[in-house]
């Protein structure tokens, strides 16, 4: 269940647009219209904080959110852009090269395009990209990320359950949903099976190795830290944890595996808190993606049965069946963030962020690249 759930963390790797060009033209219309709100309810709230757009050096939680949607509107405008100029509409007869433009695309926007933006806003890159924690985080952390990831979207998978037949007490609505769902699913599936060892590599690095970097460069490093380094008397990590594991999930484009992704976006996003250290969830998210790939790859007949009821296996589990499993894997669930958070107990990174926090409090000017640690080496010599 878990590999079927995992599968879902694939699908940013490839831009949703050219499937929706295959469907009726109602989901177009739904898949566009909600980005068009997402972007005015983010502008709207934007508006909304009288602040402004940051707040010590850091973008505020408004301006954070415009700015994510602003970016995945621009990857899917470049993604579908090339695509359909180069590959036509019909992705599923180019797979290799509609991974590659959509992972070039995730590497200039979400990877690049966030740098960038850092870059002009003068922020420390170390601190907004979550580096300061990799020199002390010891080997366990790196080892307990991947069983707590496919834990939780084993998880995500039952609550997901749940979810989508909560959806079937609107059925019409419900209708269009699936047949959008199911669309995708299929796609995803044709375009990350592998046909030989050069496709399989290809799709390891722009279906793993590409999305983890770029997702967690967008997420957990640009949108958590800028939220949670933009409190005004403390820092907020607990706010930025919530703000960016919802948009991780959104982004994602499937409203039936949206709790469960949200519940992904939570357990990475609170290892990187923990650790100070992107590439902790990182390299699990990597693992975690690669591992789904070589399954196709050598066991495609099980994958492919056992993925058509739905790729994440809720049309299969029923509630009482989620229920019982979600009994099951929260004590789990909760043993290994426990070894988890004892690893990395010691870590000073993590506090980072409220020590610069409360340097802005005390000398407003301080600029945001600056050291703020010298502040208070200043402020203990003084």
């Amino acid at each position: 269940m878990g590999l079927l759930f995992s599968w879902l963390n694939l699908w940013p790797s490839v831009s949703v647009f050219p499937i929706l060009f295959m469907l009726f033209s109602p989901v177009k219309v739904f898949a566009f219209a909600a980005f068009i709100v997402l972007a005015l309810v983010g502008f709207g709230f934007y508006l909304a904080a009288r602040g402004g757009w940051r707040r010590n050096g850091y973008f505020r939680t408004p301006a954070v959110i415009l700015i994510v949607i602003g970016l995945f509107i621009a990857f899917l405008g470049l993604g579908n852009g090339v695509m359909v100029a180069t590959i036509g509409i019909h992705i599923e007869d180019h797979p290799i090269a509609a991974l590659t433009i959509n992972g070039l695309a995730e590497i200039i926007v979400m990877l690049a395009g966030t740098v960038l933006i850092s870059r002009a806003a003068r922020q420390n890159l170390l601190a907004v990209f979550r580096l300061e924690g990799i020199r002390e985080t010891p080997a366990p952390p790196y080892v307990l990320a991947l069983p707590i990831i496919l834990v939780a979207q084993v998880a995500g998978s039952a609550i997901s359950a749940i979810w989508e037949r909560l959806w079937k007490f609107f059925p019409h609505l419900y209708q269009v949903l699936d047949h959008y769902e199911s669309a995708s699913d299929k796609t995803m599936q044709g375009l990350v099976t592998a046909t030989g060892p050069l496709d399989l590599a290809l799709i390891l690095l722009f279906v793993a190795i590409v999305p983890a970097l770029a997702e967690e460069t967008l997420f957990r490093g640009f949108a958590q830290s800028n939220i949670e380094r933009s409190g005004r008397w403390h820092a907020r990590p607990y706010v930025a944890l919530f703000v960016a594991s919802i948009l991780f999930a959104m982004v994602h484009g499937s409203l039936f595996k949206l709790p469960g992704l949200f519940v992904l976006g939570l357990t990475i996003g609170w290892m990187s808190y923990r650790t100070n250290n992107i590439f902790v969830g990182a390299v699990g998210h990597a693992i975690n993606n690669g591992f789904i790939v070589a399954a196709l790859y050598f066991s495609p007949e099980q994958i492919s049965t056992n993925a058509s009821a739905g790729l994440v296996g809720t049309e299969a589990l029923s509630a009482t069946d989620a229920l019982w499993m979600l009994a099951l894997l929260i004590p789990l669930f909760a043993l290994l963030l426990y070894f988890f958070s004892r690893a990395t107990a010691t870590l000073t990174a993590r506090g980072n962020s409220e020590r610069e926090v409360q340097a802005h409090l005390w000398m407003p000017t301080l600029p945001a690249q600056s050291d703020f640690l010298d502040f208070h080496n200043y402020q203990s010599n003084d």
